[in-house]
């Protein structure tokens, strides 16, 4: 089955969504501030090479066990859902639309689906808790989702917008294309 393949903030998202998501929880809950200390160790941590990226994460999101981290999802994306470029319409396009994000999937899924994305991966993170479940979806752990969960596809276009940390994504597809404050480049 032929598909095109994405990633997802800085690409079809002009910013990283997650930071967004975790500012837009902070000003629905002020109470998520008494987390702050907690996650400007896990910053400090994270910083002196002490935690890897995912730990790091995992210890980030941890304001998720004071609020419906699905349901905020939802709120999250009635609110930003304009901000998806224009040129994304995975129900409009000749293939299947497979989206791969470090993002949190349970946090991006929502829009995605919204849009008519077939296939979603993501960081599998806990909406309930922010632990992590295996490793953070970047790098090649990306081309290893994208095995395990979308194995059967052949893909034809690439889109990202960091050719450094998303080569192994890029690999898999016949073009490649960098994205570029919302412009597509064939790379």
């Amino acid at each position: 089955m032929i598909a095109d393949l994405y990633d997802f903030d800085k690409t079809v998202y002009p910013v990283d969504s997650a930071t967004e998501f975790w500012m837009f929880c902070l000003k629905r809950h002020p109470k998520l501030i008494l987390h702050l200390p907690h996650q400007i160790f896990a910053i400090i941590k994270f910083a002196f090479k002490k935690i890897d990226l995912t730990k790091f994460k995992g210890e980030f999101f941890c304001f998720l066990k004071s609020v419906d981290g699905e349901q905020e999802a939802e709120l999250f994306w009635d609110k930003n859902a304009h901000k998806i470029f224009s040129w994304f319409k995975p129900k409009e396009n000749d293939v299947k639309t497979v989206v791969c994000s470090a993002s949190p999937e349970f946090e991006i899924s929502p829009i995605l689906k919204r849009l008519g994305a077939e296939v979603i991966i993501g960081t599998d993170m806990n909406p309930k808790t922010g632990e992590i479940r295996g490793k953070n979806c970047k790098g090649a752990e990306k081309v290893e989702r994208i095995k395990k969960e979308a194995g059967g596809y052949v893909f034809r276009n690439a889109y990202t917008d960091n050719p450094k940390s998303d080569a192994p994504l890029l690999s898999l597809a016949e073009n490649k294309f960098l994205i570029k404050d919302g412009e597509i480049i064939p790379l």
